[in-house]
């Protein structure tokens, strides 16, 4: 939260996503039978939020958004230690709410509210499996 107020929303993300692996491999314990990636996009899918959304446009290609959050903020933080250029975080709405976007011509970005980190974060915090740790 620290880095979140002080407007450091990459290490936000990060911390965030970090904290939802973590939990989907408190979920999905067994790593012979299911890799990082899948634990990951499994936990996530199973919430309701993530559910409604049925695909995300990126790259010209259909994504699942939990496969987003996978591949293009989790991997991409860890790994190259920055969001790719074609995903944005937005302004919310002040509802509450996320949203999500594909950009078309002429900017082909993909745009997330920023309030996805509160949703991660609450994936993490109501999860069975990290039930008595917050």
């Amino acid at each position: 939260m620290f880095l979140w107020d002080s407007g450091r929303l990459e290490g936000a993300f990060l911390s965030a996503l970090v904290a939802v692996a973590a939990t989907s491999r408190r979920t999905f314990p067994d790593r012979k039978a299911i890799s990082d990636k899948r634990a990951f996009e499994t936990f996530l899918g199973r919430r309701r939020l993530f559910q409604k959304i049925q695909g995300v446009e990126y790259r010209g290609e259909l994504h699942s958004i939990q496969h987003v959050f996978y591949k293009w903020l989790r991997c991409e933080l860890v790994h190259e230690g920055g969001v790719p250029i074609d995903i944005e975080f937005t302004p919310d709405d002040g509802q509450g709410g996320v949203s999500v976007r594909a950009g078309g011509a002429p900017e082909y970005i993909l745009k997330l509210s920023r309030n996805w980190f509160v949703e991660l974060l609450e994936a993490v915090r109501t999860a069975p499996a990290d039930s008595g740790l917050f």
